[in-house]
This record gives C-alpha cells, structure tokens and sequence, in this order.
C-alpha cells in the first residue's frame, strides 16, 4: 500500500498544500501535476499567464511555479500582476525558465519571486525549493 508523503499536507488544516503550476508547455506540467502529487502535493495547472491568474484568484494556492516563457503574457507580467493584487501578493512564487541570464534572475527576485529555477529542471530540485518556501 502507497503512502502519501506528510510534507506537502498544511499543518493546520491537514489538507495537501496546494501548488499552482503556470506553464505553456503541456509535458511540464503533466510531470510537475505527478511529482508534486506523489509528495502530498495537490496540483493546479494552467497553460499561460491569463489561465494562471484566474486560478491564483479561485483556488489561492499555497505556491506558484511560473514558466517565464509562453504566449502572451509573459511571465514577467504575470509576476508583476500577482504582486499587485492584495489577495495574491503573498503567495510565494517561484520561476522555472530557460533563460539563465543572471540580469533575468535579478529582475524577477527584486519584482517578489521566492527563487528562481533553470529548465530543465531537476524534480529533486524544485521539490527542495518547495519544501524550503513551504512551512
């Protein structure tokens, strides 16, 4: 019998903590929903940035994966919208990109992101990251 993994559960509500993944790419997200899920994670995925805002409002997630890359709205916006929104300001944020540009990593920690993740990324990785931002 498979157990869930406590530490993505919310202490106070023992409910799974709840990450929104915000990603163009459909395979990313597809891994992302399956790995966050088998460590007590609840997944929620959008396709671009309008579809991301729009459950960031109804579902309130714990934490956000933003892909800075994708059609539309970038990424950039997308981060500049949430942390001008009252109800998602707080809501830790961390990128997932290709650009690797240190000027890039700047930008995005100084507009509120909690860290910044390069693709491809290492699942071990993103789960230390989350667990790190997470209480």
């Amino acid at each position: 019998m498979e157990t869930a993994d406590t530490k993505g559960e919310s202490m106070a509500a023992g409910r799974p903590q709840t990450i929104l993944v915000i990603d163009d790419d459909f395979a990313n997200r597809q891994v992302l929903q399956l790995v966050l899920k088998r460590n007590g994670y609840a997944a929620v995925l959008a396709e671009d940035g309008g579809e991301g805002l729009r459950k960031a409002k109804e579902t309130q997630p714990d934490l956000i994966l933003l892909d800075f890359f994708m059609p539309g709205e970038d990424g950039f916006e997308v981060l500049a919208q949430l942390k001008a929104d009252p109800a998602l300001r707080n809501i830790p944020v961390v990128i997932f990109t290709v650009l690797v540009r240190e000027e890039s990593e700047r930008k995005a920690l100084e507009m509120g992101a909690a860290a910044y993740v390069t693709k491809p990324f290492d699942i071990d990785e993103v789960i230390t990251c989350i667990r790190r931002i997470l209480p």
